[in-house]
């Protein structure tokens, strides 16, 4: 099957600030227990060039010959990364700011959209005006919440029900624009961090939210297809986990949520290439096939 326009919802370019996602991604490829899935597998050019003017060149490159019209770039604000993720980075920083986005924008000719990274350890009315104005004055399409690796003041892993954070979401209503949640293996520091019911509480809360599960809420798989269900402005955007153990489920899933589905590569834990290839043979229906490729996404962003 062959679509005519695609958007790539979840891509992280080889800038220095992403090092460790290229460190993760290759890293994983010396391991001596094998881990069997082509998009993760698979590598291009691009990969080998992070920090490097030429990186950027060799993604619009691939971009291009995958099909990939645009590419959605979720922005990072970490106030306090942890020194394990700090350390297996090699870097000072992991933070995407609104600022390297808007950057990339220009270089990519307006193929780059970006998300604003929201800063949770930042008093609410701080993390709200900092949203207006990535929003507002500076154009980026929504905005990225991460909370997998924040606390409570009494030290408890923070959830996504936690009132702290409802100004956040007041405001996204208010601007009506999309908030991508953060979700997966790598989302906290365990894979506890994908708690799904105080998100359905959220959105029980906020009907009018347009949240994207990034990820697909990997490894919950059923309680995230349970939310789309449930809550017909919550998106599933599994990517790469489409391809890892169980995640069969989510390409079942779709053609029943054929309007809260979304196509993402998780570049670079996905190439382009093969991640629309195999994503070609999912069995849809054309139509099914169009709406996650790029419809979706595309009235998502307004386009």
């Amino acid at each position: 099957m062959t679509v005519s326009r695609i958007i790539d919802f979840r891509c992280r370019p080889p800038m220095a600030a992403q090092k460790l996602l290229f460190d993760l991604k290759l890293g994983r490829l010396q391991w001596k227990n094998k881990f069997v899935c082509p998009p993760s597998l698979a590598t291009s050019p691009s990969m080998f060039k992070v920090g490097e003017e030429e990186g950027l060149e060799l993604l619009l490159k691939e971009m291009d010959e995958a099909g990939v019209e645009l590419i959605v770039v979720p922005g990072r604000n970490l106030a306090n990364p942890p020194k394990a993720v700090l350390q297996m980075s090699g870097a000072d920083k992991i933070n995407v700011t609104d600022e390297m986005m808007l950057e990339l924008g220009r270089k990519f000719n307006n193929r780059a959209i970006g998300l604003h990274g929201i800063d949770v350890e930042q008093p609410a009315e701080e993390a709200v005006s900092a949203i207006e104005t990535a929003i507002g004055d500076h154009g980026l399409a929504g905005a990225v919440l991460e909370i997998g690796y924040s606390t409570t003041q009494e030290g408890q892993p923070l959830k996504a029900d936690d009132r702290r954070l409802y100004p956040i979401y007041e405001t996204m209503v208010k601007l009506d624009k999309l908030l991508m949640y953060m979700s997966g293996i790598y989302a906290g520091h365990d894979i506890g961090a994908n708690d799904w019911p105080p998100l359905d509480r959220v959105l029980q809360d906020f009907p009018d939210l347009k949240i994207v599960l990034g990820h697909g809420g990997y490894p919950r798989v059923l309680d995230a297809l349970a939310l789309g269900v449930k809550h017909p402005n919550f998106y599933l955007s599994p990517d790469i986990y489409c391809f890892f153990p169980g995640g069969r489920l989510y390409v079942e899933a779709i053609s029943q949520l054929p309007d809260q589905f979304i196509f993402a590569t998780a570049y670079p834990f996905g190439t382009f290439k093969e991640s629309v290839e195999l994503s070609l043979q999912f069995p849809l229906s054309d139509e099914v096939m169009e709406k996650y490729m790029y419809g979706n996404a595309a009235r998502l962003l307004e386009l």
